[in-house]
């Protein structure tokens, strides 16, 4: 029988030799435990606080962390080691010699598609057999696995297997002369340095006497490799891990592996399990642990130190605009009764629902916030869309820079800038000039000859605007302009056609493209005028593990979307059913849980039925929601 949380507790804080692992569920507290040894650990002066280093999975997890314990310790923590474990990778190969002379360039997922695309074409590997978004995702599985190119093709009688180990090779060859790295190498470089450099191994080992990681569920086998190589002699390692939360499988983190590896690494490792949730009311515990078999995790077998609370709320609505409405306009409700709009939370399972969402909260006046993410009309594609559509309905100046050479046409910024000629702005009379004397401007055939397309796609679409619908305005213009195909060569190039679907849908009650403009610009200025930090918070499930909010709206609760409908079958359904305990478990005070009976997925509308965790959670915690029906706003009637 695991300990009782309060031995427990004082076990962590007070261990200061050997390895140990901690079990924790959700709310438990495990991340002011492991601050709390890292003040004792400085204020007991068992070690200098540079001497502790905690590594983590986020940047805003990092962050958060430093500013915690920044009360615990009243003293700056800007320069200690607490670090994700990706900026710690960084940090140790900047520091090397042969990197000071050159800036360590991490190439973004975008500028790293192309060099795979590069690679695939130098190697012969042909795209319409093997689509290169699935050769990137399988040679970052590889990195995340410690695999280099070397030990890649691990069957060498497959073609397939030697194919992606040569595009493999020549993808870091081209990295490597181009002094660049992606995402992926930076840990597959950190652990190999230490591995082949023992003093300087030894060396950070002396410096890091004590090593913690938070979130460890979140670790690859990759990523451990280094923890691994860093815990070494002293073997001083505490991590934190909650089973029953770990929803990166994709990344390879399947912690069932993690923990039997760590064990064997470290057999007489104590395992110290914090069983008290102090976070969440107990309906909202008991649904959360309900998705799973009693036993198979123990880290959700939870005691609720908070009252019952209110049920949790289970909203059917008849389709995702319904579902949109209902959310914002309960959101405004909340906000009006009082529970602060930064307190709330909406998630859900993919970026693509997130269009609906933010035009009701627009329509409702409710603020909103997209961590790490631009709101839609703020997006470049929406916004290049919208300026091609100004360019044709009105002939619009304003939009001439933000289109002209977009996608590329083969203007660059020296061309640009002799058409400017000084200006703040492109204008027509300029472009004119510029076809009729190019010799005056000085500019170069190619340059011209890019003008005259520009221009007479510019005609062409000046001259069709008026005759159709503002949708099919945009299909033009995706068409003509050559945009759908130009994203399509983008890694995020999906993501990014979503989120013009989503403006495209909205243009859809508009005859009269101009009478859309005006509307997009009158929610644009709406919005602009509202602080950006304030507002509910949209976010993706995976993106709110760790962070905790007073009301929490789960939407999308249908089969096929939560869970994935590529995921209900075979194991990928357990990782499904753990990113619902995650959502579920982001609640303090009250969940609501949404679905719709009709939703448009992958261009058609289908019927889904609701989500099989709605059936998983004890009917004595939940109502549905609202009792007496819903308004046809979509929102609760009075």
């Amino acid at each position: 029988m695991p300990p009782t949380d309060g031995p427990a507790r004082e076990r962590v804080v007070q261990h200061v030799a050997g390895p140990l692992e901690l079990q924790a569920g959700h709310g438990t507290g495990k991340t002011t435990l492991l601050l709390e040894r890292y003040a004792r650990l400085v204020k007991e002066r068992l070690a200098w606080p540079y001497e502790v280093l905690l590594l983590t999975f986020t940047r805003r997890a990092a962050l958060e962390l430093r500013e915690r314990l920044q009360i615990l310790l009243d003293e700056d923590t800007d320069d200690l080691p607490i670090l994700t474990l990706h900026a710690f990778a960084r940090r140790l190969l900047a520091s090397q010699p042969d990197r000071k002379q050159h800036t360590l360039t991490i190439y973004d997922p975008n500028q790293a598609f192309r060099v795979l695309r590069r690679a695939m074409a130098d190697v012969r590997l042909p795209e319409t057999v093997w689509p290169p978004a699935v050769v990137a995702g399988l040679l970052a599985d590889a990195k995340e696995q410690g695999r280099g190119p070397e030990a890649f093709a691990t069957a060498p009688d497959s073609p397939a297997q030697q194919a992606l180990a040569r595009v493999y090779d020549r993808y870091q060859a081209l990295l490597a002369q181009a002094r660049a790295l992606d995402f992926a190498d930076l840990v597959l470089e950190a652990s190999r340095l230490l591995r082949t450099d023992a003093g300087l191994r030894a060396e950070l080992q002396q410096r890091y006497r004590f090593l913690m990681v938070d979130e460890f569920q979140d670790t690859s086998l990759g990523q451990y490799a280094l923890v691994r190589l860093m815990a070494e002699p002293g073997e001083n390692l505490v991590v934190a891990a909650s089973a029953a939360q770990s929803i990166y499988e994709w990344r390879h983190a399947h912690y069932p592996r993690l923990s039997a590896q760590f064990r064997a690494d470290f057999p007489t490792a104590p395992l110290v399990y914090l069983q008290d949730n102090f976070r969440s009311t107990r309906q909202i515990v008991a649904a959360a642990g309900a998705l799973f078999r009693p036993g198979q995790y123990p880290d959700v077998n939870l005691a609720a130190r908070r009252g019952a609370g209110e049920l949790i709320r289970d909203v059917r609505l008849p389709s995702e605009h319904d579902e949109a409405a209902f959310v914002a306009g309960e959101a405004q409700r909340l906000a009006q009764a009082g529970t602060p709009l930064n307190e709330i939370a909406v998630l859900f399972r993919t970026n693509r629902q997130t269009a609906l969402l933010e035009h009701a909260f627009m329509c409702h006046g409710v603020p909103y916030v997209l961590p790490g993410r631009q709101r839609l009309y703020h997006r470049r594609e929406v916004r290049d869309v919208l300026a091609y559509l100004a360019l044709a309905a009105a002939g619009d100046e304003a939009a001439l820079d933000q289109v002209i050479n977009t996608p590329p046409r083969g203007l660059g910024p020296v061309a640009l800038r002799q058409l400017r000629d000084g200006q703040g702005h492109l204008t027509w009379v300029r472009l004119v000039e510029a076809l009729s004397d190019p010799d005056a401007i000085d500019l170069k055939l190619s340059a011209v000859q890019a003008i005259e397309r520009f221009w007479d796609l510019a005609e062409k679409l000046r001259k069709t605007a008026g005759s159709l619908p503002a949708a099919e305005l945009i299909d033009r213009v995706l068409e003509d302009t050559g945009y759908r195909a130009w994203l399509a060569e983008e890694l995020d190039g999906p993501l990014r056609l979503s989120s013009i679907h989503e403006l495209r849908r909205e243009a859809e009650g508009y005859p009269d493209t101009a009478r859309f403009l005006a509307a997009i610009q009158a929610q644009i200025e709406a919005d602009l005028e509202r602080p950006d930090d304030e507002g509910v918070t949209f976010l993706t499930i995976h993106a709110a593990k760790g962070l905790q909010f007073k009301v929490v709206f789960v939407v999308g609760l249908e089969e096929g979307l939560l869970p994935a409908a590529k995921a209900v079958d075979g194991a990928g359904e357990a990782g499904e059913r753990r990113l619902a305990h995650v959502a579920f478990s982001r609640a303090c005070d009250l969940l609501y849980l949404v679905s719709a009976r009709s939703r448009e997925l992958g261009g058609r509308r289908v019927y889904p039925r609701p989500s099989r965790y709605l059936g998983a959670i004890p009917k004595s915690a939940v109502a549905r929601y609202p009792p007496n029906g819903t308004s046809s706003k979509g929102g609760p009637t009075a």
